[in-house]
């Protein structure tokens, strides 16, 4: 069983299925998931699509369907009796499936494990006391797990490998002529209605002012009317090749999520943004307890890329920001030089290879 809740769960639970059913022939999966692990195989008993949200407020909106897919998965879990089930973050929701699962006697497994070092710490020993194994992304989480007497591997993340595929595929866009800023203002159409006006606003003034040419990236399942005045501001939408794109940025404004990550392994130096509604921020500022939103200042332990989070994003400081960087080329090689540093910590690919090894082992042990 495999239970992934959002975009980047269904890529990695993909990557994740593909390397087993290698290892494995005839190994079969049902569970949540989104196109791609429905691709790779997965019988989706519940389609992911319709539940990703972020912030406490949006969860709440989702509550009746969250908890009917909560029920299915479990009901499932009882008539197919799978020899492991795999969640994939999406913390809230599988800290509900896992508690039932794992009455239920199923063995657990944790891929790429909730970010518990961030916020809701005590979340942290229910996770390791539950779990046959924890798979992370990152050694610092396996680290933590392990102080708690989990059994916790470092898998190493997934994106190396989705990165380095996506670097070797054709640019979207012709070769440039002038400087290009890149938007990513996220995978959510929540995420599009907080972010896309106030990215768009200050994008365009930028690039009236320095001559830039501005491209923006539709994720999967977005509409396009969500990008309103997109074509009036010279923005191209570019739907595919996302990282073939980033590799040719002078600048990116991403939405905080795993597109930083993306983003640094692209080596496109950026502004890190983000927008909750103000019940969920409020909310969100009284449990996080890391001194930064984004993956890349995390992993750098220093503040690689500035962040305009909630109050202090707005046009005028989306500004003044981009244009600072555009126009200090000191800036934006020193940028370049720590994503290089943060990449190096990512570490080597063929992750979800090493992932799959470790969830056999854990199945057989």
């Amino acid at each position: 069983m495999i239970s992934a809740g959002e975009a980047s769960g269904d890529q990695h639970g993909a990557r994740l299925l593909s390397a087993l059913r290698e290892r494995r022939a005839g190994l079969k999966a049902f569970g949540m998931g989104g196109p791609r692990l429905a691709a790779a195989g997965l019988d989706a008993v519940v389609r992911s699509e319709t539940l990703s949200v972020v912030g406490v407020i949006e969860v709440a909106e989702k509550l009746p369907r969250l908890m009917a897919a909560l029920a299915r998965l479990r009901v499932e879990a009882r008539r197919r009796h799978p020899d492991a089930a795999v969640v994939i973050d999406f913390p809230d929701f599988h800290s509900l499936l896992a508690r039932r699962l794992h009455r239920d006697g199923v063995p657990l497994v944790y891929y790429v494990s909730p970010q518990v070092w961030a916020w809701r710490s005590g979340r942290a020993k229910g996770i390791a006391r539950r779990a046959r194994r924890i798979i992370t992304l990152f050694p610092f989480e396996a680290d933590l797990y392990r102080r708690l007497g989990a059994d916790a591997v470092c898998a190493g993340h997934p994106l190396v490998d989705d990165v380095r595929e996506g670097l070797a595929r054709p640019s979207p866009l012709p070769p440039k002529t002038r400087r290009r800023l890149v938007l990513l203002p996220g995978s959510r159409s929540g995420e599009l209605q907080r972010h896309w006006a106030t990215m768009l606003t200050a994008a365009a003034g930028v690039a009236r002012r320095l001559d830039l040419e501005l491209a923006a990236v539709r994720a999967p399942g977005l509409s396009e009317s969500l990008f309103a005045g997109a074509a009036e501001n010279g923005v191209t939408l570019v739907s595919e090749g996302m990282h073939a794109l980033l590799a040719t940025a002078d600048l990116a404004i991403v939405a905080s999520g795993t597109a930083t990550l993306e983003a640094a392994l692209c080596g496109a130096p950026m502004i890190v943004v983000y927008r909750m509604t103000r019940s969920s921020w409020w909310i969100a500022r009284a449990l996080v307890r890391v001194p930064w939103a984004s993956l890349v200042n995390l992993m750098g332990e220093e503040e690689v890329v500035p962040e305009l989070l909630q109050d202090d994003f707005t046009v005028e400081r989306l500004t003044a920001e981009a244009l600072g960087l555009l126009e200090s080329p000191e800036r934006l090689s020193a940028m370049r030089a720590g994503l290089a540093r943060v990449a190096e910590r990512v570490g080597p690919p063929g992750a979800s290879g090493r992932a799959a090894e470790a969830l056999l082992e854990a199945v057989a042990s």
